[in-house]
């Protein structure tokens, strides 16, 4: 995939495509204030595009310029947008005035130091409009390292929250809880517990679990379950703690 040049040639590129390029299309605005040419970059495929913000292809060949106004529309391009005009007030970008200004040389090939930078500037951004700890940077950079190994399948990635929230209670969290307890029947492992009350008044009885991991080489502590308890005294924590791994088939 190339960018090609404004107003280069595409006459012979487009043939053939219903509704052909044009290249007064980039200086229209969308609906969200934005020259189309801001985000919206022509490639050396017939009938396509491509979203610099959303890193997406975008194919008009059927609709034409509605294509780029409803992708605009978009829940994922509108919030990188969001994403791309809060970064202009981090220091890299503390000259420009507008998106415009940011990704104008975009229709050329950038050098590896400037998309770095970019990259970085999006990342930050991620993490403060979510209101997530800066802890989380080294880890989010590798997550995104290794879902951009496999490019069709990230481009056609989509969840929903309740589909996410699905995978993790019947998916992900279950398979998580079967390796801890064939963890647990082949290692010795000790118990943390703590007890505290929920926002609906409940007393809760976290088990954790604590053992030796031979695959990261160090003591590592697990989430094993969480009870609700009438009473939270030695006895009744006693009985919870035994009936939970008998239940599991530890012992």
């Amino acid at each position: 995939m190339k960018f090609l040049d404004i107003n280069s040639d595409i006459i012979q590129l487009e043939e053939g495509v219903r509704n052909a390029f044009r290249w007064n299309w980039i200086e229209r605005r969308n609906g969200n204030g934005d020259t189309i040419g801001t985000w919206c970059k022509k490639i050396n495929v017939a009938g396509q595009a491509y979203c610099v913000f959303c890193n997406s292809l975008l194919k008009y060949g059927g609709e034409g310029f509605k294509a780029f106004t409803n992708h605009s529309k978009t829940v994922t391009h509108i919030k990188y947008s969001k994403c791309i005009r809060h970064s202009m007030t981090l220091s890299n970008y503390a000259n420009s005035k507008n998106t415009d200004d940011l990704l104008e040389t975009d229709a050329r090939p950038l050098d590896i130091v400037t998309r770095k930078v970019r990259q970085e500037v999006l990342i930050t951004s991620f993490i403060a409009e979510n209101s997530l700890s800066f802890n989380v940077a080294p880890n989010l950079i590798e997550l995104c390292k290794q879902l951009s190994r496999y490019q069709t399948a990230l481009n056609s990635l989509e969840m929903s929250r309740t589909t996410a929230c699905y995978k993790m209670k019947y998916g992900l969290v279950e398979t998580i809880k079967e390796n801890i307890i064939k963890t647990l029947k082949e290692t010795p492992f000790s118990l943390k517990l703590d007890e505290s009350t929920s926002n609906a008044q409940e007393s809760i009885l976290a088990i954790l679990v604590q053992f030796y991991d031979n695959n990261q080489n160090e003591v590592v502590v697990h989430h094993f379950a969480s009870l609700k308890m009438e009473s939270c005294n030695s006895e009744a924590v006693f009985k919870a703690v035994v009936n939970t791994i008998e239940d599991n088939n530890i012992l």
